[in-house]
């Protein structure tokens, strides 16, 4: 969602679009979507982050209900019904975790505050994570629809457009540019009411005063859905606290200091491959209590995949974070803005660097296109090519340029009649 609000580094391409173009193209050759109105970062959320979770609950699954996801130790005058029933009992119901080398509570309390709660409730869990991940991009697509325009016919079509003939490819250029001319119109703030200058600058610069008649709809829709990327990462670290029954929070550092000192860190009370469970047969009037030790095999996948996600949902937040302040820092200062613009004027010979070109490229620019504009630009630029974008650019700069001699014009008439 932050195509349209990076801060502009030259031609050079950055990691992130590297990774955008390589995954992007792998994906259209598979036959997924290879049109997007948001950035790489925000899609390692919604998107990839999604797919790692659906494999891994896939892995999961498999190992619950076609492998043996526990297997008991029990006494040699068990017969093999009795086995698969402690078996199957002791999954179903929760197993406790004590260490070898303390002894096990006499008291049935004390053993139930060991009980591991989680481990059959492992996929559900990890579909809970990949929904939570999605939601922020569901958000985005409830707000952008109140915008007035679709990202994605606009880049789907952009995108078209770069491999048509010279003839079709400048009709579809035409037909691009009026469309966002009139939604460029139709957006335009109201020239209404109080302070109508003043409430336009502060929209300009900050998204406190927000809405499609201020020019800064989808970028504070942007700005707030990153927002929440961040949070929901932060969020699931602390959620999964509860959900797992330990501090997962730190679970990450204890690895590290492991790997550090040269301890085994493979291994985690959080996941323990042996545990301990109690069940009880009722036999006629007795009631004859048993423990049993059990292997839980489901746990050597479980400890790696959350291993791996704590890492993972911390890179997730520090780039969230990392986004969501240089999309500030653009918001802010509008001359990133202009200094796009600017770099394709110059391709298409229509900048000359003179006080006049500035003071119109800056009505261009924060009158005319404003964040949202500028926004859709660069979205339609990393969907399609330059060469796209400098053709439409142009256009718009040159339509915009007509209209301002068409209103001088009209100004000097009134004045003289």
């Amino acid at each position: 969602m932050g195509n349209g609000l990076c801060v502009e580094t030259g031609s050079s391409m950055t990691v992130f679009d590297w990774l955008d173009h390589v995954l992007g193209t792998v994906g259209h050759t598979i036959g997924l979507k290879s049109v997007y109105d948001d950035d790489f970062i925000d899609r390692l959320s919604h998107y990839y982050t999604v797919i790692i979770l659906i494999i891994f609950t896939v892995i999961v699954s498999t190992n619950q209900y076609v492998g043996d996801p526990i297997e008991c130790w029990c006494p040699a005058d068990f017969t093999e019904n009795r086995v698969e029933y402690t078996n199957f009992v002791c999954w179903v119901s929760n197993t406790y975790y004590i260490p070898m080398q303390h002894q096990i509570p006499v008291e049935i309390e004390g053993r139930r505050q060991k009980e591991l709660t989680y481990y059959q409730w492992i996929p559900m869990i990890l579909l809970t994570m990949a929904l939570l991940f999605k939601i922020p991009r569901m958000v985005y697509k409830v707000f952008s629809a109140a915008s007035g325009i679709s990202l994605d016919r606009l880049c789907t079509l952009a995108k078209e457009t770069q491999y048509s003939n010279p003839e079709d490819r400048e009709k579809k250029l035409s037909y691009i540019v009026k469309y966002l001319d009139q939604w460029i119109e139709g957006v335009t703030q109201y020239r209404a009411g109080m302070c109508v200058r003043l409430r336009q600058r502060i929209g300009q610069v900050c998204c406190f005063l927000c809405g499609r008649h201020y020019g800064n709809y989808l970028v504070t829709a942007v700005m707030a859905v990153k927002l929440l990327y961040l949070a929901n990462a932060v969020g699931q670290l602390f959620l999964l606290n509860a959900f797992l029954g330990t501090s997962y929070n730190v679970y990450g550092f204890e690895v590290l200091s492991n790997l550090i000192s040269g301890d085994d860190w493979t291994y985690s009370p959080r996941f323990p491959r042996v545990t301990l469970c109690d069940f009880e047969i009722r036999q006629m009037t007795n009631l004859q209590r048993w423990t049993v030790q059990c292997v839980l095999p489901i746990n050597l996948f479980n400890e790696k995949i959350f291993i791996f996600m704590w890492f993972w949902i911390v890179l997730i937040a520090a780039l969230s974070a990392f986004s969501f302040v240089i999309n500030i820092y653009s918001v802010i200062f509008p001359q990133h803005r202009r200094s796009y613009l600017r770099k394709y004027l110059r391709l298409n010979d229509m900048y000359k660097k003179s006080e006049m070109d500035k003071k119109v490229v800056r009505k261009f620019v924060e009158s005319y296109l404003q964040q949202d504009g500028v926004f859709v630009l660069r979205a339609v630029s990393n969907n399609a090519n330059d060469v796209i974008a400098s053709e439409l650019i142009k256009l718009l700069y040159v339509n915009f340029r007509e209209k301002m001699t068409k209103q001088r014009n009209s100004v000097e008439e009134h004045s003289n009649v």
